[in-house]
Order: structure tokens, then sequence, then C-alpha cells
């Protein structure tokens, strides 16, 4: 896969000069505490989307930072200009790919999530390290950001009776149905008329990406009619971070007009003036 590398891969490139990894991992919603792993990969660094690179004045959870703060923080962090970011979790995927989309809704390319994260990384017995890494050196990286790669509740609302948009819920079937409590105090259950549900946990195996294969099978299951590469696609899940291993995936399927609902449920579902539904995802 284009976007994703494995540790195999990682473990012989550890050496390369351009290599940055970036731990984005975070804890589960509805789990107390901080994101504390075990172990971190070697040079890796914190990439904490939650605080320092989120836009603080936004109630919503870790929306997306502006391009000046993550220009600013990437360059403290020695990324340059030509760097190979590689970005991963400590378990499974969950939350890397939200590192993955940030840096191309900046206008950053040469990033890749590592499949299995830290816990294939120690499964496979290559070396970690205690604490993350500092880098001492000031990069060149400048963002350029890309318009619709994240887009807010409007541009939603817009596409719901668009023939052309379809909105993918990445969270779990229940949730979608409704017949699932929020795991966010204040928010409503269902789903946004006409979205259809795809969650990310169907296309996964044992926290990896499933073959490609499968993966085009999914979303040709789930789009039907509207399987075509020239469709737009929106994605949408608790809170903007599952959203984008849905965007990871239809990348990684040749879809190309892509774009991450960064409020998502908690934004939608706390707003009663925005419609939702319940029950069954019409092509289930």
């Amino acid at each position: 896969m284009k976007n994703i590398v494995t540790c195999q891969w990682l473990n012989a490139h550890l050496n390369d000069p351009k290599l940055i990894i970036f731990d984005a991992g975070m804890v589960r919603p509805g789990k107390p505490g901080e994101y504390k792993p075990e172990a971190k990969l070697p040079n890796a660094q914190r990439f904490d989307f939650k605080k320092q690179l989120a836009d603080l004045d936004n109630p919503l959870p870790h929306s997306m930072c502006s391009a000046e703060q993550f220009t600013q923080q990437m360059q403290l962090m020695g990324v340059d200009k030509d760097s190979l970011v590689i970005i991963y979790e400590d378990q499974g995927l969950f939350s890397a790919a939200r590192g993955w989309w940030m840096f191309k809704a900046m206008g950053f390319g040469n990033v890749k999530v590592l499949s299995g994260g830290l816990a294939k990384w120690q499964s496979l017995g290559y070396l970690t390290q205690i604490e993350y890494s500092y880098n001492h050196h000031q990069g060149d990286f400048a963002a350029k950001p890309r318009a619709g790669y994240f887009i807010d509740a409007a541009a939603v609302f817009n596409g719901i009776d668009d023939e052309h948009t379809v909105l993918l819920d990445a969270r779990g079937y229940q949730r979608y149905l409704g017949e699932m409590a929020e795991p966010r105090a204040g928010m409503r259950s269902g789903h946004i008329p006409n979205s259809r549900a795809l969650p990310f946990v169907e296309l996964l195996d044992d926290g990896e990406a499933k073959p490609l294969t499968d993966i085009k099978a999914a979303f040709d299951s789930v789009l039907g009619d509207q399987a075509t590469l020239e469709t737009t696609l929106q994605f949408s899940c608790g809170s903007g971070v599952t959203a984008c291993i849905l965007a990871l995936f239809a990348d990684e399927c040749g879809y190309q007009n892509l774009h991450v609902y960064d409020g998502s449920w908690s934004e939608w579902g706390g707003r009663d003036e925005l419609p939702i539904e319940t029950g069954p995802c019409p092509t289930r």
C-alpha cells in the first residue's frame, strides 16, 4: 500500500537521515487518564493533536490547528520539506491516520502510517526506548494548506441531498443505528441523514489493514452505484479521528475527492438544530 509501511520496512530504514517518526496515539474515547505508552519507537517524538497541534479556542475536541501553528510545531520538531514522516500509535490503527491526514491537509505528501503500530513492532522484537526523543534540528517545513481536506457542518449539511456526494460514518454500527449511547455526554444518538455506515473496524484484521481487495470490496458494497472514483466522499466519526482511517483507505482505493468532517458527531450530535436519523443503513 502506498500510504502504509510495515514494521519490517521501517526497521530497515531507521538510519535514513530524512526519517521523522511520530507517535500520534491517544486514549480511546470514554477511557480515563492520559496517553502513556509503555515504550516508544527509536527516535520517536510525540505528535499531540489534542493539545499541541489543536485549535484550543475551539470547544470541540482536537480541532485542526492553523497552518501557522502546524508549521511552527513541525519546524521545532525538525521536519524538513523533504523529510519522510512515519506516524504510528501504541496499538492497531485508531488515531495514527489522523496525523497522516493532518499532514496531507497541510500540503505534505511524504507521510506514511506504520502498520500495527507499537504492538506489532514489539511483537517482532525490535528495539524500543523509554522516553520520547527531542529533535534539536530546526526544520524548514512550510505548510501549504489544501482547501476542503477538513470540512465543517455547513459543508456536510449541503451535501446531504447532493447525488454526487456520500458521507461515510466510521463509528460502530450500533452507534450509527442510534441504539447505543454516545461516549461523550450530551450527544444525541443516530446518524447524519443519508449517510452510510462503514465502521472502520470492519476494514481491519487484528489492528492492521485488511488486504486492499477486501477494503475495495467494502467500499463498493457500501457505495453501490456511487462506487466511482469521481464520487465526492465525506467522512465522519465520533470526533474526527477514525474518520481519517476511512480517508486513508479511500485514498488507497484511488478515490480523490475526500473530505473529513472535523467536528464529526461531537459537533453534529450536540447541535439540536442539525437533522439526524436513526435506523439501518440502506446498503446493509
